[in-house]
Parts: C-alpha cells; sequence; structure tokens
C-alpha cells in the first residue's frame, strides 16, 4: 500500500509540474471576479480544493463538505493585486454532527484612487469594488453522501452608482475509499443579474469536479493531502487546477500547485489553534501576487464532542442497564411475594427463581427460596404421616368422628367424607354421621359456589390464573360432585385448552419456550384455529430461530440509542411510548429476550393505570 501511495504523490508533482505549460493558453471569456478563491491554503495548493474541502475554507469550494469539518473556524484572507487592487475574504463555519455545517462568507474585492478624467482633464477620483455574501450549508445523507448548497447576495459599486444581485452554488461530496474523497461544485447555478444604468452584467456558471487525498502517511513524520480539480466556465476552455500539500509534524506545511494559468506556491505555520498561512502566485506581465491568511480555531472540536458524548451514552446507558436490572429484580419478587402469601408456593418459587437472575445476592429473596424448600419438605412430610395417620384409625366410631371433625374444621372436606365413608360402611343408619356429612356437603357446596363466582369473575376481568387455580380448588373439593362435572362437561376441551394457554404463557415469560411449544401445540391438536396458541407458536418459533441477547443491542449503536430511549420513557412512566420504542427495537432484533419482557412488564403496567 506504501508504494501505491508513493505513486500517487509522484503523479501528483508531476501533474503539477507538467500542467504549466500544458494549460497555458489563455482564452478570451468571461469568469466571476471571485474566481481568485478563498483561503490561502487552498490557494497554495492551487486552489485544487473541490474533492478535498477539508476547512473553512469549503463555503466557497465545496459546500457540501460543511459537514464532515471537524470544528468551527474564522477563516482570514488577504490578498494584493495589481495597482493596489485588494481582495479580502472573512469566513466562519460552525459544524454541527446532528444538523449539518453552517459557514457564512464575505468577499469583497477593490481598488480605489482612479483619476477621473473628463477632456484630459483632472476631475478627482473614485473607486470600484464588489463583494458578496454566502450562506451555506451542508449535510451528509444516507450512504454517506454528502449535499450543499450557497447563497450568495453580490453588490457591485462604481463610483456612486451601484447593483446587488442574488444568486446560488450547488455542491455534493463523498469519500470514496479511506483518504479519496471526490466532489462537484455547481457555481452559480443562478447567476446574480447586476445591472448598472444600462449595463446587464450576468456572472456564467462554473462547474467543477475534483479529487483529494487525504492525510497520506509515508515520509518520517509527513502527511500529505492531494487536490486536483477541473473548472469549465461558459465560454472558456477547461481549466485545471492541482496541488500537493505537505505537513510536518502538524506545525509546518509546504504546499505547491498550479492555478489555471500559473504555478503558486505557499506555507504554513500551525501554533495551537492558530494557523498562519502565505501563498505566492505568479502572473504572466503583472505583477506577482502575494495572499496572507489567518484561521482560528474555535470551541470542541466535533471529534471531541462525539467522543464525550459517547462517553456520557455509555455512562447513560450504564446506569439505566442497573436500573432495569433492579426494575426486573422487583417486579419478578414483586410476582413471587403474590403468589407466596397466596400459598401458590410453585409460581412463588418460579418467580424467586427469575428475581435472582438480576440480583443473586439478595437476601430476602434467598431466604423465602429456603422457606419455599422448607414448606415443600414440610407437606412431604406430613402427606407421609397423614397415611400412615389414616391406616392406623382406630376402630371406635367416636375416634372416626373426632377424625372427621377434625378434618372438616381444617376445610379437608375431601378426607373428612373419607373419613365418614369409613364409618358408614362400618353402621350404615348412624345419624350422627350421616348429619355431618349432610353438612360437610353444604359448606362444600357453599365453597364450590363461592370458588364458581372467584373464577367466573376472574375469567371476566381478564385474570386467568386466578380462575384457573378457583377451577382447581373446585375439582379437589368434590371430584365427583355432578355441578362440578357438568361445569367440566360444559366447557369441556375448552377449559382444558385455557389451562394449557396459561400454563404456556406462564413458560413462555419464564423464557421456558420449549415446555411452552409443547403445551401450545397440544392446544392446536383440538382447536387448529385458536388464535391465541397459534400467535404464541409463531412468536415461539421467531424466537427459537433469532434470539438475542442485551449485548447484541449494545453493539448497534442505533438500536441501543432507541432501547436506552423506550428504557428512560418506562421509568417516567410513559408506558406507551415506552412500548412503541421497544417494537421499533424488536423490527431489527425480533427475538431479543430483554425487550420483549419489557413490552410485556409495560403492558401490565398499562392494564394496572
Amino acid at each position: 500500500m506504501k508504494s501505491i501511495r508513493q505513486i500517487a504523490l509522484w503523479l501528483a508533482l508531476a501533474a503539477t509540474l507538467a500542467s504549466g505549460t500544458a494549460l497555458a493558453s489563455s482564452d478570451a471569456g468571461r469568469e466571476s471576479q471571485f474566481s481568485i478563491g478563498s483561503g490561502v491554503r487552498p490557494l497554495g495548493m492551487g486552489g485544487g480544493f473541490v474533492g478535498l474541502s477539508d476547512d473553512a475554507s469549503a463555503v466557497f469550494w465545496n459546500q457540501a463538505a460543511l459537514s464532515s469539518l471537524d470544528g468551527q473556524e474564522i477563516n482570514l484572507m488577504h490578498v494584493t493585486l495589481l495597482e493596489g487592487s485588494i481582495y479580502d475574504v472573512v469566513t466562519y463555519v460552525y459544524p454541527n454532527p446532528k444538523l449539518g455545517g453552517f459557514g457564512f462568507s464575505f468577499m469583497r474585492l477593490g481598488t480605489g484612487d482612479i483619476i477621473r478624467r473628463q477632456d484630459w482633464n483632472d476631475m478627482g477620483e473614485f473607486s470600484y469594488s464588489t463583494w458578496q455574501f454566502l450562506v451555506a450549508y451542508g449535510r451528509t445523507l444516507e450512504g454517506g453522501y454528502q449535499v450543499g448548497t450557497a447563497l450568495k447576495i453580490v453588490n457591485q459599486s462604481l463610483d456612486s452608482k451601484s447593483a446587488y444581485g442574488v444568486g446560488m452554488d450547488l455542491s455534493f461530496y463523498k469519500n470514496v475509499y479511506k483518504n479519496l474523497s471526490v466532489g462537484v461544485l455547481f457555481q452559480d447555478v443562478i447567476a446574480p443579474h447586476l445591472r448598472l444604468e444600462d449595463a446587464t452584467e450576468i456572472t456564467p456558471t462554473t462547474i467543477s469536479a475534483g479529487i483529494g487525498l487525504k492525510k497520506l502517511s509515508f515520509g518520517r513524520g509527513f502527511e500529505h493531502n492531494v487536490g486536483l480539480s477541473l473548472e469549465k466556465t461558459e465560454d472558456r476552455s477547461l481549466k485545471l487546477r492541482v496541488g500537493l500539500e505537505s505537513v510536518y509534524h502538524k506545525y509546518l506545511a509546504l504546499r505547491a500547485g498550479y492555478d489555471r494559468d500559473n504555478m503558486a506556491f505557499g506555507i504554513g505555520i500551525y501554533y495551537q489553534r492558530l494557523h498562519f498561512d502565505y501563498a505566492y502566485k505568479f502572473l504572466d506581465g503583472l505583477a506577482d501576487s502575494h495572499r496572507l491568511g489567518m484561521t482560528i480555531a474555535v470551541g470542541m472540536p466535533v471529534s471531541e464532542k462525539l467522543r464525550r458524548e459517547k462517553e456520557l451514552e455509555s455512562a447513560r446507558g450504564s446506569s439505566l442497564i442497573l436500573e432495569d436490572r433492579r426494575r426486573q429484580f422487583h417486579f419478578f419478587k414483586e410476582l413471587g411475594d403474590k403468589y407466596y402469601r397466596a400459598n401458590n408456593l410453585d409460581s412463588a418459587y418460579a418467580y424467586y427463581q427469575r428475581a435472582t437472575a438480576f440480583n443473586e445476592e439478595d437476601h430476602d429473596v434467598r431466604n423465602r427460596l429456603a422457606q419455599i424448600d422448607n414448606s415443600r419438605n414440610i407437606l412431604l412430610e406430613k402427606a407421609r404421616l397423614s397415611a400412615t395417620e389414616r391406616k392406623a384409625i382406630p376402630s371406635s366410631l367416636d375416634a372416626y368422628y373426632a377424625q372427621a371433625e377434625l378434618f372438616y374444621s381444617k376445610g379437608s372436606y375431601a378426607a373428612a367424607l373419607d373419613v365418614i365413608n369409613e364409618a358408614l360402611d362400618m353402621e350404615p343408619d348412624n345419624q350422627k354421621f350421616i348429619a355431618l356429612r349432610d353438612q360437610i356437603f353444604t359448606a362444600r357446596d357453599a365453597e364450590i359456589r363461592r370458588m364458581t363466582d372467584e373464577a367466573v369473575r376472574a375469567e371476566r376481568e381478564g385474570r386467568y390464573a386466578d380462575a384457573i387455580t378457583s377451577y382447581n380448588r373446585i375439582l379437589e373439593l368434590s371430584p365427583g360432585n355432578v355441578a362440578v362435572k357438568q361445569l367440566v362437561a360444559k366447557t369441556g376441551t375448552e377449559l382444558h385448552n385455557f389451562q394449557l394457554i396459561s400454563k404456556g404463557a406462564e413458560l413462555f415469560s419464564l423464557g421456558n419456550l420449549s415446555d411452552a411449544r409443547r403445551r401450545f401445540e397440544e392446544v392446536i391438536k383440538t382447536d387448529p384455529d385458536n388464535v391465541v396458541a397459534l400467535e404464541y407458536m409463531e412468536r415461539i418459533n421467531r424466537l427459537m430461530k433469532e434470539s438475542t441477547e442485551l449485548e447484541v443491542l449494545q453493539k448497534d449503536e442505533k438500536v441501543w440509542k432507541i432501547y436506552l430511549n423506550a428504557l428512560e420513557y418506562f421509568r417516567n412512566g410513559d408506558y406507551e411510548k415506552a412500548i412503541e420504542l421497544w417494537n421499533e427495537v424488536l423490527k431489527f432484533y425480533p427475538g431479543n429476550k430483554n425487550t420483549l419482557n419489557n413490552i410485556e412488564q409495560a403492558k401490565l403496567r398499562l392494564q394496572s393505570k
């Protein structure tokens, strides 16, 4: 690669030196009085800056490049021309990484002390000047293409006469490969019309196209920039501008170029945020031209701003992720507490386990998990002892009656009825046991009616888990009860599918996709058109193919910002906006677990409002 760069540099040098003779012939067409250009640095390189345009002079050479400048600059230029004529330029640029690049430039060409003569008599002196003020803007589009424009107000004054006109430039710019950039400028595409008395002057349109090679690093301590432009003005032949700049250790620059008709040379000195430039151009048959300039860097460079913004965004992301982990932990802990209070230990255990994924060190959750494990062991031991005790029931009917009453008082209707049935097997007409059995039937039926009402109400309010709990409790109370059998017969497959869907949804929310899929497949076997099961199956199939972790989002700067913004909306209570942004994330990463879980939580928060 080094040899290719060296060849490119030597070709640029050869073109610079050879073009002096190749394009030295002049033509008689008109051109803008501001065709000298802007910026001492570009002029020292022959003005081959349309494809380079990496400083404040881009306001003149290629406005599209304004959006890629690295900071604010004020550029001053002073040029001496023949017969005391002076050409001055003041330029200010303000690039913004989000809004684009803005630029303003005032350019003035003038001469004074012109002797007024009438009939060979000296009638005093007068002056001539022309100036233009440019307001420029450049923006980067998708794919790295840059476009720009400049609106210009032009004035021409001769003695006491003055005229104004308005014009516009249009430009394009693109960094095509590493250090290589190209640009096109349509100058005065809307041409200013200046009318002084009966004479009207129309600025001709100029089209320029160029390439730039930037920061070619070879030669110890040197960086090289090469610019080449072809320029075509109406009624004039094609012109060449080409130049080379070599910068040594970023404090001394040497420049050479060919500016359409003559050679130009320049030098630049860099001191902290100040740049001092000088350029010299040979003019055939006229006094040579000296150009002086100074550039002042203002404010923080764009690259430094972006670096700091990225650091702040990273810190903000870390803070939001920590906050999100705390929120996720409390969400699952609260669910665990809810089911623990309802004595639904299996569900409580599952949600406490999910909570530990976000905070393994929380003592409350760890203690609850230990308590549930302990409770499970106690229940197993009780079940073992209960079976043993049932076998050791004394044959005495009084003991049977006392045992039945004990089960009844604890709400264990099925166990109480089992004891009564055993006693009635021994003495079928025992009225004491029959009365107790009727009493238990009445209490059990009342409990069934209450649980049925709760189940229907829960189902109507969308609390399906509570409804399933109530239905299961009814079946536990009276597995052979006619009313329960009628309810089961009425709901039949629908109730069974409902239970499967509820369990599948719970498994889906816990991330157990394979078990959830098995339950939804079982639903579809009996109800192929079940919309809920089909929707869950589609989501599971997609997730199982494209499941992603949070780290994947963090690597995608654009999507990561959307994700973090959604977290902020969630934190501020704007759940609908958070869901909207998280759905945007899912368009890029449809299987991201964190995003899907966040959407579910936001929906739950909306329902609880």
